[in-house]
């Protein structure tokens, strides 16, 4: 606010998952904010930077269908440098409970894999060795929207391309990790041997209110499967403790599964 008084009053705006819920609300708040923008409105950011330059304050929070953002995904710039991260699909469909992100980024739509591979080639062109698959849910690439292959399809596409050394990829859902994804650990030495496999619980009750569609016993059996198939892989998560409801015996329930993964 105090930037505002200045003689060179700067252009402030709020964008990203918060902008997107509240809209036109920030700005009446907030009555030295310029522009607010949603998740799938960065691309009209020079547009609304022009508004704002002239005066006028500015929020952009509409969704975009799935057809129209297809191109509207970050492209590749022109920096180098060892590691890069590269989006693969935007949204999700999943609607745990306690989780915002279908209502501010919108359902689940994924890029075409000859785009994604163009990036990664332009990218392992200036040096780049490792490469971050993004997405909300990003083994579920594919199963919806304009994906035209699944996702251990795309890695294995990934993993052909020339001078890409490291494959990672982050955040997957353990409902959509598939006997094809194990097989990419098991075969794909470019692949690294580490997995983010959020559980949020341990205790099958909590699973059930927080929607996550799979239980204790399915979450173990996939654990169980990648190590198989990688014997050094490691498995990082998520915890979520005092989930509404929670009990002594649920909390307990979620300790023992974090040692049962630990010991694996």
């Amino acid at each position: 606010k105090g930037l505002k008084n200045g003689k060179r009053p700067p252009i402030l705006a709020v964008g990203g998952c918060v902008a997107q819920q509240q809209g036109e609300f920030l700005l009446a708040q907030v009555p030295y904010l310029d522009i607010v923008f949603g998740t799938h409105n960065m691309h009209l950011l020079p547009e609304m930077v022009g508004k704002a330059e002239q005066g006028e304050r500015v929020a952009e929070v509409g969704f975009i269908d799935s057809d129209e953002r297809l191109d509207l995904f970050p492209v590749v710039d022109d920096a180098a440098g060892f590691s890069r991260f590269v989006t693969i699909m935007q949204g999700c469909d999943n609607f745990c409970s306690y989780c915002i992100v279908p209502y501010v980024r919108g359902r689940e739509v994924s890029r075409r894999s000859d785009e994604i591979i163009r990036e990664i080639e332009e990218m392992a062109g200036r040096g780049v060795k490792e490469v971050t698959l993004l997405g909300q849910n990003v083994n579920s690439y594919g199963l919806k929207g304009a994906g035209d292959i699944d996702f251990a399809g795309l890695i294995r596409k990934v993993a052909a391309v020339s001078g890409i050394a490291r494959i990672r990829f982050t955040t997957s859902h353990p409902k959509d990790i598939s006997p094809p994804l194990i097989s990419c650990f098991a075969e794909l030495p470019k692949l690294c041997s580490h997995i983010h496999l959020p559980a949020q619980t341990g205790s099958d009750a909590v699973l059930v209110r927080m929607n996550r569609g799979y239980s204790r016993s399915e979450y173990l059996a996939k654990v169980a499967a990648l190590n198989n198939a990688r014997p050094d892989m490691q498995i990082t998560g998520d915890m979520i403790v005092g989930f509404p409801g929670e009990t002594e015996r649920d909390f307990s329930d979620t300790l023992s599964l974090m040692e049962e993964v630990g010991k694996t």
